[in-house]
């Protein structure tokens, strides 16, 4: 139990992400391609203003108070022209690394628009790996569903934003029916100081793991903790949720946000 803990806590927040290389490649073409996109888009919307400007004049000639066709033909030009690609192109670069089944899951969507790009690479880069993570979520989902701690079907990819321990709390009522067996057995209280001692032990090798990630290391360090005591307890039923969590951090992935609408997974770094 110990080494399989100590083991996993290398794992986490280390995605395989065996098409990274290709990916990357993707995206310094795609940088490319937008970059000289945008120069062709900075001509062309330079040579409609001063089409816009000549037309104008020639109306200031004619004093007539008439704007001509063409005048109003320019304007909707340049608005076409200005009009901002919310997305930059992203969505064709998508469509060149995952397959058809991922098109309409624009993942990267869920991420800060200064980090969507860095988002989309990570994830094309880990297919197996998001979806192993997602799969490992809908499980979460449901070990938890019999304790009143519902989790919504809303599963968001966003890159660092906080250290967080969101599982801790969802963990409550599970831990709670394992140790009342526990008591009606009597060996509460032998059981709980075996699982204190691998949550001391869990937590230190991961405080070395992640020194600036002091709440992951608690909340893994718990989530040890539970594990130990759901399977002393025995309970018959319901999963063991601590199950569905180490099979989303053995993919690399971690938990940012766990709520009513559903969570947040974290996209480690490239």
């Amino acid at each position: 139990m110990r080494d399989s803990w100590l083991k996993l806590v290398g794992s986490v927040l280390r995605p395989a992400r065996p098409r990274l290389l290709l990916c990357v490649r993707e995206r310094e073409q795609h940088v490319v391609e937008r970059r000289l996109h945008a120069e062709r888009r900075a001509r062309a919307i330079a040579d409609c203003e001063r089409r816009i400007e000549s037309a104008r004049a020639a109306v200031f000639v004619a004093a007539d108070g008439v704007v001509t066709s063409r005048m109003t033909e320019l304007e909707r030009e340049w608005r076409r022209l200005a009009r901002p690609d919310p997305e930059a192109g992203l969505m064709d670069l998508w469509a060149r690394l995952v397959p058809a089944s991922w098109l309409d899951r624009k993942r990267w969507r869920d991420a800060t628009p200064a980090s969507r790009l860095d988002a989309a690479i990570a994830l094309a880069a880990d297919l197996d790996g998001v979806e192993e993570a997602e799969s490992a979520i809908d499980s979460l989902r449901a070990a938890l569903r019999p304790y009143a701690t519902p989790i919504g079907p809303r599963i968001r990819w966003r890159t660092f934003e906080r250290d967080s321990e969101p599982t801790i709390a969802f963990l409550a009522e599970p831990l709670r029916a394992a140790r009342r067996a526990l008591s009606a057995r009597g060996v509460s209280s032998v059981v709980v100081e075996r699982a204190q001692q691998l949550e001391r032990e869990v937590h230190e090798a991961a405080s070395v793991q992640w020194p600036e990630r002091p709440l992951l290391a608690s909340e893994i360090a718990h989530a040890a903790f539970v594990d130990q005591v759901w399977r002393a307890a025995k309970l018959p039923g319901p999963a063991n949720p601590v199950t569905s969590l180490r099979d989303l951090w053995q993919t690399g992935y971690t938990l940012s946000a766990v709520d009513a609408s559903g969570v947040t997974v974290e996209l480690p770094p490239l």
